[in-house]
């Protein structure tokens, strides 16, 4: 019995994986066509995201890059670095996140929807990070493959 429900919590987890890794390859492709302005570093330094509070409590920082930027004589501010509909912040120790913050100069290059000039990002999710969370999955579904096999014999 414990060898079917890792099967199937393993082929779940890998299906479920491996259909967020495409999807989000897919929404990377659109987020490279959203148009571009130049924007201004406002604030630089860290801050604790939400996502990081299951982490040990020394890798718990974020860098903290606040920027405006301006379309069609709207001024907007934000602080995503990285598209949100795809990566939260990343955080690891406080040391981490200073020398990252320190790395973004004073004039930025800003990529924003059309559509919602509201929603921002500075840099683009690597697409080896969405491979890695596709091979991760498919490693899961042949896993729980092996289970239900087990289970099965």
């Amino acid at each position: 019995m414990e060898n079917l429900l890792a099967g199937l919590f393993g082929i779940f987890l890998g299906v479920v994986g491996v259909w967020t890794g495409f999807k989000q390859l897919k929404n990377r492709a659109s987020f490279r066509n959203w148009n571009t302005t130049q924007g201004r570093v406002l604030e630089r330094g860290t801050y604790r995201p939400p996502n990081a509070r299951f982490t040990v409590s020394a890798f718990q920082y974020s860098p903290l890059i606040k920027y405006s930027y301006q379309v069609d004589g709207r001024e907007i501010v934000s602080n995503s670095i990285f598209p949100v509909r795809i990566q939260l912040p990343s955080h690891g120790s406080l040391k981490w996140a200073e020398k990252k913050a320190a790395t973004y100069p004073d004039e930025v290059l800003v990529h924003y929807n059309p559509a919602d000039v509201s929603e921002s990002y500075l840099k683009l999710t690597s697409r080896w990070v969405l491979y890695a969370v596709i091979a991760g999955s498919l490693f899961a579904m042949s896993f729980g493959g092996l289970f239900l096999l087990a289970w099965a014999l």
